[in-house]
């Protein structure tokens, strides 16, 4: 990177981005890589994907615009945390979409990027885009507040933009609405363990209950050393979160757990630390100021952990099938080089046909040898899952997805930012 920006507000980013454009009309400018917070972690954190590029830093835009948990919506600004949001609405009807990741992490730039929430799909929480565009110039797309009505209409009137914008790179966002969920009366996670060489018959089963509606698509499978965060020992963890009316959440839980206790089921009751108070207030959607669940995780603090650690992690969606999955574990062993240590796999269910892995590669940063293994080791991850068609939904710089071949895609580009005011990004 050339140089790192840090606007304070969002007219000082779009006079950041109009001298940008001049120069870029002649051709000697440094195109601009837009960060919110730069905890993107395991895919390059703030780094751009390619040399001499200007960083845009906007943590300094921190500020919750607009709150209306009646409504069930926010404006926030690329610094505003999911910690810092979720604080505002304790004690409301509303409740944040949390992600497994550090409390202070972006809410704004974890849309971007599609991330999975403990909930539900982050790009499903995203109702509108306030941006600078490659001329400095501001726009919105999507639905945006209007004092006269309460009713949040995410797809807006008319063509629906706001995911040109989510993973590309032809736009500044300074501001977002993000969508609340309402406030459960309960909420009750259940952990379920079972021995890995089960992986297939439980990944089916669950899938069954999935398409089924027994359970929601927000489970999420570990692998057994994932699982080791939670406190489970040499087997798989699973959590299945029901939320609502106290009486359905109740009957629900009984009826997993008949299905689990059956003859030929996979599963055992998970012990209860397995799915602690930590874990229910994730789930809730409540802050916690000391970061628990992600210390546990990773063993060092938000801002501390790409010095501390090495971090490389590959994201792929497969079909929700044991088969695929049984042949995705396959493919993460036959992967490891050198002296790459097994990896945490997190399985994030998306719906009743599809499921991600996120597959955490750990390593000692100043180990030069381990370094090289764990880079090699992602190549090949790329690699082979590619091979069988399963393709990244977040890459990293290092392995950034092909620039778009198809028409439309060319002529945003070029209608956009035909400059290159901003700077390639990982997608």
């Amino acid at each position: 990177m050339s140089a790192v920006l840090r606007p304070g507000d969002a007219e000082e980013v779009a006079r950041i981005v109009r001298d940008t454009a001049r120069r870029a009309a002649t051709g000697t400018h440094s195109p601009l890589h837009p960060v919110s917070t730069g905890l993107n972690w395991g895919l390059g954190s703030g780094s751009p994907v390619e040399d001499g590029a200007t960083v845009l830093d906007l943590s300094r835009l921190d500020r919750v615009r607009t709150l209306d948990p009646r409504a069930g919506f926010a404006v926030v600004e690329p610094g505003v945390t999911q910690g810092a949001l979720a604080a505002r609405l304790v004690g409301s009807e509303r409740t944040l979409n949390l992600t497994g990741a550090s409390q202070q992490t972006s809410v704004l730039g974890n849309l971007l990027e599609r991330g999975v929430g403990l909930r539900r799909s982050r790009a499903e929480d995203l109702a509108g885009l306030e941006l600078v565009l490659a001329d400095g110039t501001f726009t919105r797309c999507g639905w945006w507040p209007d004092d006269r009505s309460g009713t949040v209409q995410p797809h807006g009137r008319g063509p629906s933009l706001n995911h040109v914008f989510t993973q590309s790179a032809m736009a500044v966002a300074t501001a977002a609405v993000v969508r609340l969920l309402p406030r459960p009366e309960e909420v009750r996670v259940l952990p379920l363990t079972f021995a890995a060489s089960e992986l297939p018959a439980a990944v089916d089963t669950l899938r069954s209950w999935t398409a089924q509606h027994l359970i929601p698509a927000t489970t999420k499978v570990y692998n057994p050393v994932a699982a080791r965060t939670y406190g489970v020992a040499d087997r798989c963890l699973v959590h299945i979160c029901l939320t609502g009316d106290a009486g359905l959440v109740a009957a629900q839980a009984r009826l997993v757990a008949e299905n689990a206790g059956r003859h030929g089921s996979p599963f055992a009751p998970g012990p209860p630390y397995a799915a602690d108070g930590h874990v229910h207030r994730a789930y809730a959607g409540l802050p916690d100021p000391d970061d628990t669940l992600f210390l546990r995780k990773t063993g060092c603090c938000a801002r501390c952990l790409d010095t501390a650690r090495g971090l490389l992690m590959f994201l792929p969606v497969i079909p929700f099938r044991g088969s695929a999955v049984a042949r995705a574990s396959e493919l993460i062993t036959a992967a490891l080089r050198g002296r790459t240590a097994a990896p945490g796999v997190t399985m994030n269910v998306l719906d009743a046909d599809t499921i991600d892995h996120v597959v955490t590669l750990g390593f000692p940063p100043r180990d030069a040898q381990a370094v090289a293994d764990a880079h090699r080791t992602l190549d090949r991850l790329h690699e082979t899952f590619a091979a069988e068609g399963h393709l990244p939904y977040r890459p990293d710089i290092d392995h950034p997805l092909p620039r778009p071949r198809g028409l439309l895609h060319e002529r945003l580009r070029q209608a956009l930012d035909p400059h290159g005011v901003f700077a390639r990004g990982r997608f």
